[in-house]
């Protein structure tokens, strides 16, 4: 495997653990007054963008084009 394959993988296992992370703290229940100071669903939403994106690229280093040429 080329190191370009193995940063794409570590970025894509990061980017949906910190997705999940952050979803799952979106979801949870909160009881209190305040509102809360870190917009979670705004860091999921932009962790399954990227890693749509890294999948993509993923793709193309295995040699599948997948833009117009």
């Amino acid at each position: 495997m080329t190191p370009n394959i193995l940063y794409t993988l570590f970025a894509l296992i990061a980017c949906l653990g910190l997705g999940i992370l952050s979803y799952h703290l979106h979801t949870r229940e909160h009881n209190k007054l305040q509102p809360r100071m870190v917009p979670w669903i705004i860091i999921a939403m932009a962790c399954l963008a990227t890693s749509f994106m890294l999948i993509v690229h993923l793709i193309n280093l295995f040699g599948l084009e997948t833009g117009r040429r």
